[in-house]
C-alpha cells in the first residue's frame, strides 16, 4: 500500500471522492453528501484554513482517503479530520496507516488534539466509524441529531406557529434575502457568526470561538458560490438596529434534492421573543418562493437543544440521523 499526499485541485482527487462517497454510503446509505464539485473548494487551502489530503492506493486501486483541516485564525492547537475506507478494504489497516500519517502532520504544525466528526442513520448509534475513533483512542463527546423536512411542507402549520407567535417579537423586523449579505448588515453578520461557534451547544468539545469579520463573510460568501451553492438568510433586527438573529439555508444551484438548514442563532439578550422559528419560517417561504421543488432539507441540533428541537418540529422536521464529534489528544 502507498499513501501518497494530493490536494483537491489534482486530476486524483476524483479517485479520493470516490472513496468518500463508496465509505460513506456504506455507512450513512441515505444521508446528504456533498458533490465532488463542493468538495474540491470545501478542501482547498485559504486565508482561515489549511488542508492537506492524503490517498491509500494498492495495485493502482484508490482504497483509503484522508483530510486534515487546520484552522489558521483561531483554534491553533486543533486538526480537523476525516478518513474513509472503501467498505471491501475495511480492517486491513489502511484506516490506522493514514491516521499515523495524519498525526504526524498535525503534531509538525503544533496540533494537540484532533476532532473528527462522524455520521450514521438514526436506526443505529454505532458505524465502523465510531469503532475505528474509539479503537484509536477518540472519546465520544457530543451527539447533534439530524432531522429532514420533505415536500409537500407543512406550509398551513407553519403559518398558524407564525401567527401565534409574531406578538411575542414586537418591535422586531424579519429581513431574507438571497446570496451576499448586504452591506448594511454585514459587520453585525460577522458578529452573530463568532457568537455562533460557541452560543451553539458544544457538549464536551475542546473548541474555542471563531474569529470572524467582514473579510470572512466575503469569503465564506464567495467560496459558496465557487461550490456551486445558492443560499438564502433571514435576520432579525432588533428595535435598536442591531441583528438580534439569524439563520441560513444552501441549495445546490443545479439540483433540488437537498437543502441544508444551517447557521441559526438568536443572540441571548433577545431570546424569548419566538425569532428562531420566526426566522426559519420566512426563510422557507422565501427558499419555496425562488426554488418551489425543493425536495428535501436537513438540519442538526445538538441533543441539549431543546428548544431549538422544538422549534423544528413544529416545522416539521423529523429524526433521520446523527452526526457525532469524537475527539482525542496528541
Amino acid at each position: 500500500m502507498h499513501i501518497r499526499p494530493i490536494t483537491s485541485a489534482d486530476d486524483a482527487f476524483a479517485s479520493w471522492y470516490d472513496v468518500y462517497r463508496h465509505g460513506h454510503a456504506a455507512d450513512y446509505p441515505h444521508g446528504p453528501r456533498f458533490e465532488k464539485s463542493e468538495l474540491e473548494v470545501v478542501h482547498e487551502t485559504h486565508e482561515y484554513r489549511d488542508v492537506k489530503l492524503w490517498l491509500a492506493e494498492e495495485d493502482q486501486q484508490a482504497l483509503g482517503a484522508a483530510v486534515l483541516h487546520l484552522p489558521l485564525r483561531d483554534n491553533l492547537s486543533l486538526g480537523e479530520s476525516e478518513i474513509w475506507v472503501r467498505p471491501e478494504a475495511r480492517r486491513r489497516g489502511i484506516g490506522t496507516a493514514l491516521l499515523e500519517e495524519l498525526e504526524t502532520v498535525a503534531q509538525q504544525y503544533g496540533r494537540t488534539s484532533l476532532l473528527s466528526q462522524i455520521e450514521g442513520p438514526a436506526s443505529t448509534s454505532s458505524t465502523s466509524g465510531t469503532r475505528f475513533a474509539a479503537r484509536h483512542g477518540f472519546t465520544h463527546r457530543i451527539t447533534e441529531i439530524a432531522r429532514v423536512q420533505r415536500a409537500p411542507f407543512h406550509l398551513a402549520r407553519i403559518a398558524a406557529a407564525e401567527e401565534e407567535a409574531r406578538p411575542r417579537a414586537d418591535g422586531y423586523e424579519i429581513v431574507t434575502w438571497r446570496g451576499r449579505t448586504p452591506d448594511e448588515y454585514v459587520r453585525e453578520y460577522a458578529r452573530l457568526e463568532g457568537r455562533l461557534s460557541t452560543d451553539a451547544p458544544l457538549g464536551e468539545l475542546d473548541y474555542e470561538g471563531e474569529a470572524w469579520d467582514e473579510d470572512r463573510i466575503r469569503i465564506s460568501e464567495r467560496r459558496h458560490e465557487r461550490m456551486g451553492r445558492s443560499y438564502w438568510t433571514a435576520v432579525a433586527v432588533a428595535p435598536d438596529g442591531g441583528l438580534a438573529g439569524l439563520t441560513r439555508i444552501s441549495l445546490q444551484q443545479h439540483s433540488d434534492e437537498n437543502g441544508f438548514q444551517d447557521s441559526t442563532l438568536v443572540d441571548p439578550p433577545h431570546r424569548g421573543h419566538r425569532l428562531g422559528l420566526l426566522l426559519k419560517a420566512a426563510n422557507l417561504r422565501a427558499v419555496l418562493h425562488d426554488r418551489p421543488g425543493i425536495r428535501a432539507i436537513w438540519t442538526w441540533n445538538a441533543e441539549s437543544n431543546q428548544h431549538m428541537i422544538s422549534v423544528n418540529e413544529t416545522l416539521g422536521y423529523q429524526v433521520e440521523g446523527w452526526g457525532a464529534g469524537y475527539q482525542r489528544k496528541l
